[in-house]
This record gives structure tokens, sequence and C-alpha cells, in this order.
């Protein structure tokens, strides 16, 4: 007798499921933000849960790194906060019904992926990749790099 397994609909992506910035740049939120700009969290920061509002009291950085240091009404100070993580005061309500209607619609579900197509991919790679610290090595650096030590007798 062969078992059969139900075939399940994934789950939908969650708030936590998804990159803060796929979501800024799915709804919109983006944009420089000046100094003395009213703000709210949009993510929940240490120390400061979602939706606290604060003030931009420094702006640092430059071309597409571009960082803020905000002063939270609940009296936490963060600097070093990506843009995605703050949204203007005024814009709050609508950006979190965006975010809202972005996760329902599906945008950021990851598609299923069939095993057996997936299996062919780490062979087409030459391999399975190692893993460091988190971060893939592609193959062929780990080739030259063992061609390298070859070469100097290493």
């Amino acid at each position: 007798m062969t078992l059969v397994e139900p075939e399940v609909a994934p789950e939908p992506a969650t708030r936590d499921d998804v990159d803060p910035a796929l979501i800024a740049a799915e709804i919109g939120n983006d944009g420089e933000l000046k100094r003395k700009s009213k703000v709210r969290a949009f993510t929940p920061l240490p120390g400061v849960p979602e939706g606290t509002p604060g003030k931009v009291v420094l702006v640092n950085g430059w071309d597409l790194w571009i960082r803020y240091h905000v002063m939270f009404a609940n009296g936490v100070n963060l600097g070093s906060i990506n843009r995605e993580h703050l949204v203007p005061a005024k814009q709050y309500d609508e950006m979190v019904e965006k975010r809202r209607r972005a996760l329902e619609s599906g945008a950021f579900d990851e598609p299923e992926v069939d095993e057996s197509e997936a299996e062919g991919e780490g062979e087409a790679l030459g391999g399975e990749a190692p893993v460091v610290n988190g971060v893939s090595i592609p193959p062929h650096l780990i080739e030259r790099s063992a061609a390298a030590r070859k070469r100097l007798g290493a």
C-alpha cells in the first residue's frame, strides 16, 4: 500500500517572513527623509515597538547608503537605521494598509520547487556549494583557491 500525502497549499508569507527592503520597494516606501522629519517605526526595532513616533535627528551616508538617527517618543534613540524601517508619520496608516494588501496578494509567496528540478541545479554548479558563516561560496572560487594552493606548493 502506498501512502500519498495530500497536497497542502503553501502558507502565505507573513511580515516576519519577508525582508523589509522588499516590502518597502513593493509598496513605495522609499525616498530620502530629511532632518527633523516626523517618522514612525515601520518594523519593530530594538526597544521600539512598531508604530512608535519619532523624529529624525541625523541623516548620514551617501548615494544609496543613507542611514538615519532617530529619537523615538518612548525615549529610545537609535542610529544607523535603514529607510525601510521608517515611514513618514503622515503616511503610516496608508503604508500599513499597502503592506497588508501586498502580503495578502501573494506577491512575496515563494513558488513551490519540484524536488526533481532542484536536484539538477546543484549538479550544474559543480556540486554542493560550501557555506561559511551563512554565506554560500561558489564552486569556481573553491576550485580557483585549490589551484592556487597547488601552484604555490601550499
